[in-house]
């Protein structure tokens, strides 16, 4: 019998395969916060096993664990690490075939609301302005660079620092390697009755904050 064009392949090789897909910093965040949560829910006495609870139980689990997860020295923590957090757990569930998101799907609308409002908290009273982090541009600054031409279409080094600048502000992207994998299909468009144009991120978590295109003349 002649050799075999394709060679033959296992379950061994198959999830090699996923675990080399899988980014290995992304695999500790995951497993950082999995172990948080299964140490909230050990002292309190509960299920540790997140998979294992129905929606309904979940969702009011995770009302009280937002409230009341804190660092190990009994700190609250930055409000960009509970989006983490989040997205951690979710990325668990998903990874263990979970009917539900907890950042997207209604039943855990109640959930997410507390930990939006943890959040909001926070920063009203400072958290999460660290020393390091990027300033904010203010509308003037904004509009002075369009002025001055460092943002529009007069050169095509300017007009990808444009788009690059119109990306991050709309989708919240923000490494290199976030701008470069996106793809016309990760996106929706919609068009309402309004004539407003709206577009929806599909594969990832950035979001429009605006809802609509912004058009600027420099």
């Amino acid at each position: 019998m002649a050799d075999s064009w394709f060679p033959l392949s296992n379950q061994n090789i198959i999830e090699q395969l996923k675990e080399n897909a899988k980014n290995k910093n992304t695999l500790k965040a995951t497993q950082t916060w999995l172990n948080v949560w299964q140490t909230w829910a050990t002292e309190r006495k509960l299920n540790p096993k997140l998979g294992e609870y129905k929606h309904e139980q979940l969702d009011k689990m995770l009302q009280i664990f937002y409230t009341e997860i804190r660092t190990k020295d009994g700190f609250e923590y930055e409000p960009e690490s509970l989006k983490s957090m989040l997205a951690a757990l979710d990325r668990y569930l998903k990874e263990h075939d979970y009917k539900y998101s907890i950042i997207r799907d209604r039943e855990f609308h109640q959930s997410k609301l507390v930990l939006e409002g943890k959040v909001k908290c926070l920063r009203q009273q400072g958290k999460g302005k660290r020393p390091n982090a990027a300033n904010v541009l203010t509308t003037e600054e904004e509009e002075m660079l369009w002025s001055k031409q460092s943002l529009g279409n007069c050169s095509p080094g300017v007009l990808s620092q444009t788009m690059w600048w119109i990306l991050t502000q709309h989708f919240g992207l923000r490494g290199r390697q976030e701008h470069h994998s996106m793809e016309v299909e990760d996106f929706r468009v919609f068009v309402w009755t309004t004539v407003v144009l709206s577009t929806s991120h599909l594969k990832k978590t950035y979001k429009d904050e605006a809802g609509r295109t912004e058009q600027k003349t420099p």
